[in-house]
């Protein structure tokens, strides 16, 4: 059997909704309909680290603002997890291979990619763990299309994982 050789990295909590902090998870356990997808388009996946599960004493734990987050020392963690990120990705573009994005999840602190949830507001912005991968993609000059999944509209986010495996 020949390799595809096309991967997408996906945040953990599509993964595993484990993971998310409470009242945040809108699934049992995996986000089916992107893994449904992903698997018929032949794509493989790669999971991204979850620095809150992490970083954190507990996996349960309240939902919390960025602000929360955004200190230096969870900041530095994330950018140590987004270095390690990257040299996956090179090792796989060096190999050969596409790597079609990166799946991040909106209203995260974390890995929004577009919009962030601050209390009960919803606002522009990206998840810590997201802004720190796109300095290091800078850094190195180079870019991998990066995708927010929304849960709450999950048939959107379908339409644009098309496009993103269509033209990938």
């Amino acid at each position: 059997m020949e390799r595809s050789k096309k991967v997408i990295f996906v945040s953990h909590c599509i993964l595993n909704q484990n993971a998310s902090s409470l009242g945040n998870e809108k699934y049992p356990g995996v986000v089916k309909e992107v893994l449904e997808m992903l698997s018929e388009a032949d794509v493989g996946i790669v999971q991204l680290p979850c620095p809150s599960t992490e970083f954190f004493p507990d996996i349960e734990r309240e939902k919390k603002p960025k602000s929360f987050y955004d200190t230096p020392k969870y900041r530095s963690y994330c950018k140590k997890l987004a270095k390690i990120v990257i040299k996956q990705i090179e090792k796989y573009l060096r190999a050969g291979y596409k790597v079609l994005g990166i799946l991040g999840v909106e209203f995260s602190p974390v890995c929004a990619v577009y919009q962030i949830e601050n209390g009960n507001k919803i606002s522009p912005g990206k998840g810590i763990l997201i802004e720190e991968i796109e300095n290091e993609m800078k850094k190195k000059n180079f870019q991998v299309p990066i995708v927010g999944v929304n849960f709450n509209n999950i048939y959107a986010t379908i339409e644009k994982l098309h496009a993103l495996l269509k033209y990938g």
